[in-house]
């Protein structure tokens, strides 16, 4: 969509508006008196510093935030943020710089978040609740956050049936499909990055999909529950989808010749730090590199993960791995939003902009939930 930031007319009227908010704003106490203005009763963030990160780190990470290449954020000092200002209209967005008091009033009374403002991908429906799409923030040519943003409704709408029956294989032999025993247990949505982005940062990421596992998957005392896939893919459209069915890979019913190049190994210094092929080449999608000191594979629930995809010996996809229980936890306030580093490789095949942690948030004000890929680092091809 076009950005609003290139209307004169809007941009005008949108900072006229804005004047008149601050002024009310900067007299208005904050909601939660006695507490830090962007902390709720279950101590998460009211917002986000961006779109990407979210308010509570552990303290073996590090938030984009202090990044920077990260837009400045709301703090104690009273110096001036970039915010994003979002007032009446959801779609008319204007980046502004206002004192870090006003901000903090500007993300509890309205849809406001820091800025700078994104860019936004065309939307997919998903079930009957809700859509998706692809939102990035930039300064130039420099990423800030890459993420899928849907509305909280979303969740109350979802796929009850196991399979969309897109990637389907006739195990039997007797010329019909069934769904449940035939197809991929998964509902997948294409999704583009905004046009902007492509432009201004281009790769090394090309497009992203989500994925709906209304039971979960292998293994299945782990990420056998409700949960979602969401690929930022390296790799062009076109050649995952090619990745066919057919009888190899177990129950992902995928095409033999397929599976050997999924299996194909990485090579170690492009291979992340830890991770290991966990024999999951699956049909439209490729295969998943997992790490074994990940938490849910050492005692504690899955909530929360990331993988890589490979495919012909190269880095394919990346994946946070979300459970729908623990977005049931944010947006009910019983959780807080995090951000985790990224396991990285030694080296970098192609050159470009990559991320150095994700972060899963629910934003009360605007009534959505971002997962992001944040803290970008420009590589060099080796």
């Amino acid at each position: 969509m076009t950005s609003p930031r290139t209307w004169p007319l809007r941009r005008v009227l949108a900072v006229a508006v804005a004047a008149a908010a601050v002024l009310t704003l900067a007299y208005q106490p904050l909601r939660s008196e006695g507490k830090p203005a962007a902390q709720t009763a279950a101590g998460q963030t009211a917002h986000s510093p961006h779109l990407a990160a979210a308010g509570h780190t552990t303290s073996s990470q590090h938030s984009a935030a202090s990044d920077d290449t990260a837009p400045q954020r709301a703090d104690a000092t009273g110096k001036a943020v970039d915010v994003c200002l979002v007032l009446g209209r959801p779609e008319i967005e204007q980046d502004l710089r206002l004192p870090a008091s006003v901000a903090e009033r500007l993300y509890q009374g309205t849809r406001s978040y820091p800025g700078p403002c994104a860019d936004y991908g065309p939307a997919q429906r998903v079930g009957t609740g809700g859509s998706v799409r692809i939102a990035t923030q930039s300064l130039g040519k420099r990423p800030i956050s890459m993420s899928f943003v849907f509305d909280k409704g979303m969740l109350t709408g979802l796929p009850a049936e196991l399979s969309d029956g897109k990637h389907c294989y006739d195990v039997n032999g007797d010329g019909a499909i069934t769904r449940d025993a035939e197809c991929i247990h998964e509902h997948e949505y294409m999704l583009e990055l905004p046009q902007r982005f492509r432009q201004r940062v281009g790769g090394p990421f090309k497009w992203a999909m989500l994925n709906w596992d209304p039971r979960g998957h292998a293994p299945d005392p782990i990420y056998g529950v409700p949960h979602f896939d969401l690929h930022f893919y390296l790799q062009k459209e076109a050649e995952a989808m090619a990745i066919g069915t057919g009888p190899c890979g177990g129950m992902n019913l995928v095409d033999c010749d397929d599976y050997a190049r999924g299996r194909e190994p990485v090579p170690p210094a492009y291979l992340p730090a830890g991770y290991v092929d966990i024999d999951a080449v699956v049909p439209g999608m490729g295969n998943h590199l997992g790490d074994p000191a990940s938490p849910e594979f050492n005692g504690a629930p899955f909530t929360h993960t990331f993988l890589y995809g490979a495919f012909d010996g190269d880095i394919t996809f990346y994946e946070p791995m979300i459970n729908k229980a623990w977005f049931d936890e944010l947006g009910a306030g019983r959780a807080a939003n995090s951000c985790t580093p990224i396991k990285l490789p030694a080296k970098w095949e192609v050159a470009g902009w990559y991320p150095t942690q994700y972060c899963v948030a629910y934003r009360p004000n605007r009534q959505d939930f971002t997962v992001s890929m944040t803290g970008f680092v420009q590589r060099s091809a080796s």
